[in-house]
C-alpha cells in the first residue's frame, strides 16, 4: 500500500467523487461483481484525472504569467512601476512562484505533485504517496510545512533567505527581534540596534546565543558585522578555541578578524598575526603579516589552506604581491622586462 496516495486527506470535494463512492452509488444497478474491482485502480485512476488537470491549468497559468512578465519587463527596467500597478502585481507574483519552485525543489516535489492551490496553502501527492501541505502567512510566503509518509507526519518551519528556502524544526520565534541577516542550514541570525541572537540547532533542538553588539563601532559593516557574530559563533562550539585565544593570548573578540575551521586571523598591536590549523585543530604554523593580502576573505580561505600556503612559501611567494581578479587569485612576477603571472588560482 506504499504506492497509493492517502485519499483521507485530500478535500471533501476530491473524497466525493472517490471510486469508493461511486461504487456505493452504483451498488443498486450494478452486478455484484463491479464490487470486486481493484479499488487501487481507481484511486490511481482518480489521481491521474486529478494531476491532468490541475497541471493543464497550472500551465495555463503559469504560460499566461510568464507572457505578461515579458511584455511588462521594459516598464520595470525603465523605472516605470509606480505608473503601471498592474506590472508590479505580476512581478510579485511571479517572484512568489519563482519561491514555491525552489522551494518545491527542495522537498523533492515536483509542479504535477500539486493537487490543491488556495489562499492558505498548498496540498501536494506524489506517486509514493506522501503528502505534504504547505501553509502560508499572511503575505501569502510558505511558512510551515507538513510532511506525512506511512505512518510519520512532521512539521517544519520555512525560511527564505535571498529566494532561496530553507527547512527547520519548529521553535517559538515570538521573544526573537530584530532582522535576519543570514541563515544556512543549521542557523538562522538575527539582528536588533544592540543585540544579536543566532539560532543554532543541534540534534533538530535550537539554542538561543545572545550576543551584545555594544562594543561594535555604530557604522559597522554588513561583513564586520557577520564576521564578528561568526567569531562568537565559532568561540561558542569550540572550547578549546575559546581558551587559546581569549584566556591564553587574552585576546577580545573585537581582535579577531576571521575564524575558520582551519585558520584564524587577529590583529596583534600594529601586525597581524595567522595561525594555521590542523585536522585536529591544532596549530600547524604561525605567521606575522605587516598587511593582509589584498583580496576579498574568500580568497582567504584559499591562500591560507594548508597545501596552497605551503607551495606559496615553497616558492618564495609574497603574500603582499597576491591581486585579485573577478573571481580568481593571481601572483605576478618581473621576469626580464615582462610582467608575468605564475600562480593563479579561481575562488
Amino acid at each position: 500500500m506504499g504506492n497509493k496516495k492517502d485519499i483521507n486527506l485530500l478535500p471533501e470535494e476530491y473524497r466525493s467523487v472517490s471510486p469508493k463512492v461511486i461504487a456505493r452509488k452504483k451498488e443498486g444497478v450494478k452486478k455484484e461483481g463491479i464490487l470486486h474491482k481493484d479499488v487501487s485502480d481507481g484511486i490511481k485512476g482518480l489521481m491521474d484525472m486529478i494531476s491532468s488537470r490541475v497541471a493543464t491549468i497550472q500551465y495555463e497559468k503559469s504560460k499566461q504569467k510568464i507572457t505578461e512578465f515579458s511584455k511588462n519587463l521594459k516598464y520595470r527596467l525603465t523605472g516605470n512601476l509606480q505608473q503601471n500597478p498592474g506590472v508590479k502585481i505580476n512581478l510579485i507574483q511571479y517572484l512568489k512562484n519563482h519561491k514555491l519552485r525552489r522551494l518545491e525543489k527542495l522537498l523533492g516535489l515536483q509542479k504535477r505533485d500539486l493537487i490543491v492551490s488556495s489562499k492558505m496553502n498548498y496540498m501536494y501527492c506524489t506517486d509514493t504517496g506522501k503528502v505534504v501541505i504547505v501553509d502560508k502567512d499572511i503575505g501569502g510566503e510558505p511558512c510551515t510545512v507538513t510532511i506525512k509518509e506511512s505512518h510519520k507526519v512532521t512539521i517544519k518551519s520555512v525560511k527564505f533567505f535571498k529566494d532561496n528556502p530553507f527547512i527547520f524544526p519548529v521553535f517559538n520565534e515570538k521573544k526573537l527581534v530584530g532582522d535576519i541577516v543570514y541563515v544556512d542550514t543549521n542557523e538562522i541570525w538575527y539582528v536588533d540596534k544592540d543585540e544579536a541572537t543566532l539560532v543554532l540547532f543541534e540534534n533538530d533542538e535550537p539554542v538561543f546565543l545572545k550576543i551584545d553588539l555594544k562594543k561594535l563601532r555604530h557604522n559597522k559593516s554588513y561583513k564586520e558585522l557577520t564576521n564578528y557574530l561568526n567569531n562568537h559563533k565559532m568561540l561558542y562550539l569550540n572550547e578549546d578555541l575559546k581558551k587559546m585565544l581569549l584566556e591564553d593570548r587574552g585576546l577580545a573578540v573585537e581582535d579577531i578578524l576571521r575564524i575558520t575551521m582551519s585558520y584564524i586571523i587577529y590583529k596583534e598591536d600594529e601586525e597581524f598575526r595567522v595561525i594555521l590549523l590542523g585536522d585536529n585543530k591544532e596549530i600547524y604554523n604561525e605567521v606575522k603579516m605587516h598587511k593582509l593580502p589584498n583580496v576579498n576573505e574568500e580568497a582567504w580561505d584559499i591562500l591560507f589552506s594548508r597545501e596552497i600556503y605551503d607551495y606559496i612559501v615553497k616558492n618564495g611567494y609574497s603574500f603582499d604581491n597576491f591581486r585579485q581578479d573577478e573571481d580568481f587569485i593571481e601572483y605576478c612576477q618581473e621576469i626580464g622586462d615582462r610582467k608575468v603571472c605564475v600562480m593563479r588560482c579561481k575562488i
